[in-house]
């Protein structure tokens, strides 16, 4: 089989793949509301493709500020996990499925509005600029495929068995690239994680970010195209399981970090702990931070488990569960 023949083969799975994650998409029933102030949306892919771990019908749910479930928004397009949800200053909520190199947005009266690929690469979130333009962070870099995983990672075309190069893109508010930036990234456990997770600096253009799985919470300067120390970077761990970052929010100065068995806070400027708060199991791996910097909501990829956390005291204030490993972003509507 040629190498022609065979990428031909791989667009027509993909298309046929999307046609069919649509149709299971239109026959179920959206019930999403309106976007009300508080409200609480997490990406919770329903996974149903018993050869690809990764692979599902994708589905946002809506809950109010207490976690109580409002409604559901299943996605038409997507073929994998659907995360990275973010709003734009005008309330648009977005999202990605980073796995099919996806962009999607969801309006404030509940309705899916574009979804289209922006660029051949794995994004995995956006940053949203005070000129009007925006961040587009790479979640891959290198070539390895976990082979843990059952599902696999697009190669590029223009980089021959490369499943991504960690770069940041800089998109204005047309979505035509204007810029690109190479950051520093760390690879994770997989070796092939880059900006997997990022927040924006309280100073506009300082992105800190992890490589999911690896022990670095990194920064960049997108003002002087420079990288920074990183803000922390954790030690080895002494029995356990390893010390690793995973998602990363900011509210004010303070960063929030969820490391597995605990929602760690810690300041902006110094990197140092502000707060640790213990959290039940292991697995606590996206993060938010609630509108008015009382809370976090952070959810456990193992078992499904959405909780939120005072951030004075830690006590978890509401909870509810979905399902095991779907969970792949969190975002609250500040109104």
């Amino acid at each position: 089989m040629t190498k022609l023949h065979r990428r031909r083969m791989l667009a027509g799975s993909a298309a046929l793949s999307i046609h069919t994650m649509t149709a299971q998409a239109d026959e179920k029933n959206s019930t999403m509301q309106p976007f009300a102030k508080g409200d609480v949306f997490v990406g919770a892919t329903l996974l149903n493709n018993p050869a690809d771990d990764h692979a599902g019908v994708g589905r946002i749910i809506q809950y109010d500020a207490n976690l109580k479930q409002k409604g559901v928004l299943w996605v038409n397009g997507t073929t994998h996990l659907v995360g990275g949800l973010t709003f734009a200053p005008d309330g648009t909520l977005w999202a990605f499925d980073n796995l099919a190199w996806l962009v999607l947005t969801v309006g404030r009266d509940g309705k899916q509005r574009w979804i289209k690929r922006l660029l051949d690469r794995a994004i995995g979130k956006v940053q949203f600029l005070a000129n009007g333009h925006m961040l587009f962070t790479e979640y891959f870099k290198g070539d390895a495929q976990p082979e843990t995983l059952s599902t696999r990672y697009l190669t590029l075309p223009d980089h021959p068995g490369q499943v991504g190069v960690g770069q940041i893109y800089e998109f204005d508010a047309s979505l035509k690239q204007v810029r690109t930036y190479t950051p520093d990234v760390h690879g994770g456990m997989s070796r092939s994680m880059a900006i997997t997770h990022a927040t924006l600096g309280s100073d506009g253009k300082t992105l800190i970010y992890t490589s999911e799985t690896g022990p670095r919470l990194m920064r960049f300067d997108t003002g002087t195209d420079k990288q920074l120390p990183d803000l922390k970077t954790l030690p080895p761990s002494q029995g356990g399981p390893p010390a690793m970052f995973f998602d990363v929010a900011r509210t004010g100065n303070k960063v929030l970090v969820p490391l597995g068995n605990k929602l760690a806070v810690i300041d902006e400027q110094s990197g140092q702990d502000l707060a640790n708060f213990p959290l039940p199991g292991f697995g606590w791996a996206v993060v938010t931070s609630s509108a008015d910097g009382a809370f976090g909501y952070v959810a456990n990829w193992f078992t499904g488990d959405v909780a939120k956390v005072s951030l004075t005291d830690g006590a978890i204030a509401a909870q509810t569960k979905i399902s095991p490993k779907c969970i792949s972003g969190i975002a609250q509507f500040g109104g």
